[in-house]
Formats: C-alpha cells, sequence, structure tokens
C-alpha cells in the first residue's frame, strides 16, 4: 500500500485469516458518519449514469485531474448524510460502500484484500464474520471481495477518461454556486468541468475516439448533474471557502 491512505482510511492493513479470525462486521449506530464532513467524495466513470441527483466535477492534481461528486457547499459539509448517519440521495456512491475495504498491492503483479483497522463496526462479538473456524472464507468476506475488485477495475477506467479528457482539453476551472431559501448564497471553488465550447469544437477524429472507449455518455451525463448543484447546503458565515472563479 501507498503511505497516503485514501479518503476516510486511516489504519489499512491486509486482511489475515490467522490476525483476523475472530473479526466481525456490524452496522454502526450512523453507518456513513465517517463521510459526515466530505464535501467531495471520489467517484467512477461507470457511475455518472446512475448518480442522477449528484453534481459531478473534477479535482486537479499533479497526476492528472480525478473526478468526485460534490456533496457538500464548503469544506465540512455534506448535504447527502442525515443526522443519523445515513444517505439520504437516490444513489449511494461506490467509493462509499466499498469502506472499509480496499485492494492493496503486495508487489507489482499480485494484490489483496485490506481492511481500515479504525472502522466503528469491526469488533469480535456482534455482526458478520469475515472467517469461519476453519480460516475459510464467509460469504461477508467475499462480497466485499468482489466489490473492492469491481471497484479498483473500475478507477482505472476512470482514470483513462480524466486522462483523455484533460489530453483533450476539455475541463475548464469552475465554481459552482448555491442558494439557500432565505437568500443566502454559497460557492464551492476548485473545481473543474466539462468546458462544452470545447467539446463543441473538438474533431471528428477526436470525438469518434471518445465514443469509441464509451465516454461520450459520461460527458454529458457530467454536464447535465450540474442541475442538481441546488441540492447542496449553503455554508455557514463562519465556514471558510478557497479561492477561485469560472474562467471565462
Amino acid at each position: 500500500m501507498s503511505s497516503d491512505t485514501p479518503l476516510f482510511y486511516k489504519s489499512v492493513v491486509p486482511l489475515d485469516s490467522r490476525r483476523h479470525q475472530g473479526l466481525r462486521l456490524s452496522r454502526p449506530e450512523r453507518p456513513l458518519d465517517f463521510a459526515r464532513t466530505a464535501n467531495v467524495i471520489p467517484a467512477l466513470v461507470d457511475e455518472f449514469e446512475l448518480a442522477v441527483d449528484l453534481p459531478i466535477a473534477f479535482l486537479p492534481g499533479a497526476d492528472g485531474p480525478s473526478v468526485v461528486f460534490v456533496t457538500g457547499a464548503a469544506p465540512g459539509t455534506n448535504a447527502y448524510i442525515s443526522e443519523d448517519g445515513l444517505w439520504t440521495g437516490a444513489y449511494v456512491p461506490a467509493y462509499l460502500r466499498r469502506y472499509p475495504f480496499i485492494i492493496g498491492d503486495v508487489n507489482e503483479t499480485e494484490s489483496i484484500l485490506c481492511i481500515d483497522e479504525t472502522y466503528e463496526g469491526l469488533g469480535e462479538e456482534d455482526g458478520e464474520r469475515f472467517f469461519s473456524e476453519a480460516g475459510d472464507q464467509e460469504d461477508t468476506l467475499t462480497r466485499a471481495l468482489t466489490l473492492a475488485q469491481s471497484y479498483r477495475d473500475a478507477a482505472v477506467k476512470t482514470e483513462s477518461f480524466c486522462a483523455m479528457l484533460n489530453e483533450f482539453g476539455l475541463l475548464q476551472d469552475a465554481t459552482l454556486d448555491t442558494t439557500a431559501p432565505d437568500g443566502t448564497k454559497s460557492v464551492v471553488t476548485g473545481l473543474l468541468i466539462i468546458d462544452e465550447t470545447a467539446l463543441a469544437d473538438l474533431s471528428a477524429k477526436r470525438l469518434q475516439t471518445l465514443n469509441q472507449a464509451g465516454f461520450l455518455k459520461a460527458i454529458y451525463a457530467q454536464i447535465a448533474s450540474l442541475r442538481s448543484v441546488e441540492k447542496l447546503k449553503p455554508t455557514t458565515p463562519e465556514k471558510e471557502t478557497a479561492k477561485g472563479r469560472k474562467s471565462a
């Protein structure tokens, strides 16, 4: 595993049938409290058409842009998680459903299912077992492994999608503006979105490349997703936001 742990993960260790033989997984009282302060959550390109009520944007990065669901109007907020720690939207992002599991690399050719040991739902008294008394993998772990592997495969495709958008010059700086019923305004900054003008000017060859890769639908889904921006809670005056404005 990399020394840089992904969002929400604090202490990632490989699952081991001996070390974790008695470990069980249960549902915490507030299942998604760990994501309550996350105003962006990693997204997969395969999720775009499913997440009809989630704004989708991109974050700039040293290794290229990455795609996220925007879930709050300011850092430290998440409009899609209730006070009971439940998801209130129509679609739960795969990133949240995968947690606390994740695939880790042992070497260049081998990977293993890992878990965040700090997850509240882990224990040895209540919940579903990971391993049988004989050390065999239980259904709970089989399902977790299937989801984690599927997520990893989709993440590779998503990286290709983001790289292609960046290469074709289809991303532009943006802010997402929200207005509360009382008129309070809030702005989510530091984001990238599809540049519709650049998309319209794209050559036929590059459009064909996007279409053959299966990315055109995702592009239009990202554009359409911005209609959901008003679902985000506005920030309070005490909250700080980053600087930045949509480029002309």
